[in-house]
């Protein structure tokens, strides 16, 4: 009987892990990471600025993109650090948004809430 257990149970887990084990599953976000691919960021602008001063930076490898039409598309291995920044012709202005994970498809929000670019203008 006991026997039986184990094996029904270890069977059980067996067919679970093996289920996942398919392309881009759960094997392949932890030990295969080293694909890459063009991951497509769109962006939710909660700031005065416009968005055509944001980039979107791999922190990873230093590259960025600008936003066209709020998109910006950029290379990138799976879960590489993404970043909204702005852009290097920017000047006097710093804002760097939390690092989100890469995938394929990301949105990624500018928030200025606090402070607004009145604000940082008056700061001397």
């Amino acid at each position: 009987m006991k026997t039986k257990f184990i094996v029904v149970t270890l069977s059980t887990f067996i067919y679970a892990i093996s289920s996942c084990a398919s392309a881009d599953s759960f094997w392949d976000r932890i030990f295969f990471n080293k694909k890459e691919f063009v991951s497509t960021i769109k962006i939710e602008n909660n700031c005065q600025l416009e968005t055509r001063y944001f980039i979107v930076r791999n922190l990873d490898t230093g590259r960025y993109a600008s936003f066209k039409n709020g998109i910006a598309k950029l290379k990138a291995f799976k879960n590489a650090p993404l970043q909204l920044q702005l852009s290097p012709s920017v000047k006097y202005i710093n804002f760097e948004g939390v690092a989100v994970a890469a995938s394929e498809n990301v949105t990624i929000t500018a928030d200025c809430s606090e402070r607004t670019l009145e604000m940082i203008k008056s700061d001397k």
